[in-house]
Formats: structure tokens, sequence, C-alpha cells
């Protein structure tokens, strides 16, 4: 289960409960906040299940906690208390044990963009794990700001949140990521970096990516190939720098090209109907390599609006190998990073920490290698 809570939303919430913990005294009340009074949505509560038993909250709160007294419960009120809570369907509410200093079975997720395919695949499989675990999903989308990631993490600690997962690099980003590794022990990153970093982390790696679809594009003969990336992500700005190596170790270096948009396809086509009509398609440029899918599907579009026809004329290669690239027209050959196992991996490494309550530093990134899937959008060099 996911919960994303914006900033005013969440102080909204925030502030009722700081209101509701002020009616708390000291000594055995304290155990009491397992959630006396009742919430908006009709949740049952430690109140009801007291009124149904006969017993005090109190009596209540030990028992479904299992927090022994001085005075001794007859095992009759265990039962008819157990049996209640069983009848009436009560839950505990998570939040409140956080408040008491146990685990909350709260996961903070802080992603940099939520409407990226690729980042959806991995909050799938960082939600598949988290399931399993018994935990729920609290989401901070901060759209490429860097200080947002700390304004989550202020409302994920201050909801007793057991550990945060961060996905995706930012330009300019360091500074946030050391802020949050000063202020919570258990952090993990999910991005494609392979250097190590503040905290620990999964990645997938973009020197390795991105020599699979040169390779696979010199092979079938391409050596007018243009790169298409984006400034505002390291993964962008590494991937294209590996490509203009690649082209130089290759002696292909006087025919390097790079231009920058966005990752959305909206910007890529822009850019593509701009570039593409001055590019003779099938002699002086043959093929790109499009660091992104979303980036590589606004170009495929483009081509299509120009009267090019891929692969005849051009060959497009993508990355992320997100659910969509399966089903352009033609299919896009990609580097696939296994999004959904990123999640999953980087949700287990974060589990294993709290488990065995490690810090960050002492546990080591899990570095995962892509794999390039051919599909349809690239071809022969006509002639080669």
């Amino acid at each position: 289960m996911t919960i994303s809570l914006s900033p005013n939303i969440y102080c909204e919430w925030r502030d009722r409960q700081a209101s509701l913990s002020e009616t708390f005294v000291e000594g055995d009340e304290r155990e009491i906040r397992e959630d006396i009074v009742k919430s908006d949505t009709g949740s049952v509560t430690l109140k009801d299940v007291a009124a149904s038993a006969g017993v005090s909250v109190t009596t209540v709160s030990r028992i479904l906690n299992s927090k022994e007294s001085g005075v001794p419960i007859r095992q009759e009120t265990r039962d008819r208390v157990f049996a209640v809570a069983a009848e009436l369907g009560y839950k505990p509410n998570l939040l409140a044990r956080g408040l008491r200093g146990s685990r909350s079975s709260l996961l903070g997720v802080i992603a940099r963009d939520i409407t990226d395919a690729f980042h959806i695949q991995i909050l799938r499989g960082i939600n598949e794990v988290s399931g399993d675990h018994g935990y729920r999903m609290f989401l901070g989308h901060v759209d490429y700001e860097p200080k947002m990631a700390v304004a989550y993490a202020s409302m994920f600690e201050q909801s007793h949140a057991d550990g945060i997962i961060v996905i995706g690099d930012l330009e300019g980003g360091d500074e946030s990521l050391e802020a949050l590794a000063s202020q919570h022990n258990y952090v993990v990153g999910v991005t494609d970096r392979t250097e190590r970093r503040q905290v620990p982390g999964v990645y997938s790696d973009s020197n390795l990516g991105t020599e699979l679809a040169m390779d696979h594009l010199w092979e079938l003969g391409h050596r007018s190939i243009v790169c298409v990336s984006d400034s505002r992500t390291y993964d962008g700005r590494l991937r294209a720098d590996r490509y203009e190596r690649y082209m130089h170790s290759h002696g292909a270096g006087d025919r390097v090209q790079i231009h920058i948009t966005d990752q959305e396809p909206d910007k890529a086509f822009e850019l593509g109907t701009k570039i593409l009509p001055r590019m003779d398609l099938g002699r002086e440029v043959t093929a790109i390599y499009a660091t992104s899918d979303t980036t590589a599907i606004g170009l495929m579009r483009a081509a299509y609006g120009i009267g090019a026809s891929i692969p005849r004329d051009l060959s497009i290669v993508g990355y992320d190998d997100i659910d969509m690239a399966a089903y352009t027209i033609p299919p896009l050959t990609t580097v696939s990073q296994t999004g959904v196992e990123m999640g999953r991996a980087a949700a287990r490494l974060l589990f294993r920490m709290l488990t065995e309550e490690t810090s960050g530093s002492d546990v080591s990134d899990v570095v995962l290698d892509p794999e390039l899937v051919v599909r349809e959008s690239t071809a022969q060099v006509a002639g080669s």
C-alpha cells in the first residue's frame, strides 16, 4: 500500500496527531498510545475494545501489547479481550507504535520523478518487498528539486518511518543526500551511479550499458551515431560522456554529436522536429543512441512525422527498458536496467540494515549489470 502526502496536508495531519499526543500523561497512560481517539475513517480503537470487553483501556493495551504489570491479569480476561479485538477487527496504529520507540512499519520513499516510467518500475519492486515485510510506503515526489528531498525526509522522520529509500540522482543534490545521511540511520539510494556515495545504494552500471548499446550499433555497421541525452541527471551526463569516449576510441571522434533535451517524450519530440530534418538520414546520420527510453520514443515520433522509416533510414537504441518499450512501432531496442529488480534489491538491502541494525557506512553497494534487449528499431546499415 502506498500513501502519498503533500507537505501542506502532512503538516495539518501532523499538528492533529501532536494535539492528540498532548492529552496523554506519564506512567501507564503512555502505553495507551495505540490509538485511543477514533479516526475519521471509523477504525476500531483500544477504547472500543475496552468498552466491549468491560475492562479499562490500560488493561486492553497491556494485553494486546504483551506488557506485564505488577497487577496480574486473569487468563479469562485475556481471552475475552483477544476475542473482542478479533470480532471488532481491531488493528494497531502503526504510527502510535513508532511514538513509543518500536518499529512503525512505515517506509519513506523519495522519488526524483514519479512520472518517470523507469522510476515506476523501481517503485513496484520496493512496494512488493515492503508488502512482504508488512510495511506501508509513504511516497514523496521532489520533481528534480534537491531541497524537497530534505523536506520530505523531515516529514518521514516525524512520522517515524523506519527507513528511507531515495530514487534517482539530482543535479546538485549531493548536499541534500549528505543531510539525509546525517539525520537518518537507515537510508538507501537507487540510482545508476557506480561510485560510492554518502549512503549505500543499488546501482546499474551506465558505462557498461552504454558500451552494450554502442557495440550493438557498431556491429550493425553504424559509424555516424548521434547521442541524445539530458543534463539534469547524473546518469544522462555519464552516458553521454561514455558515448563520446567510445566514438573517439573507435576512430569516429570527428562524428560525435550530442544533443541535450529533457527526458520527457514531448521535449524529445520537439528536439527531434528541429534536428532530424537537417540530417541526411541514412548517410550523414544512421543511428541515434538515446540515453532514456522516453527520449527515444519522442524521437521516434518525430522521425515518423518527417516520413523517416525506422530502422530503414534510422536505427534507434534507448535505455531503461520501460514497459512501453516493447509496444512502440517498431518495438524499441534498449538497454534494460531491470527497474523492478533494482527496487526489490534496494528494499531488501534496507530491511537487512534494519534487522541487523547496521549503519550505511558498513554496508556495501549493490551493482547490477544491465542487459541489451534487441528488438526491431535497429538494423544493419544499408550496403554495409
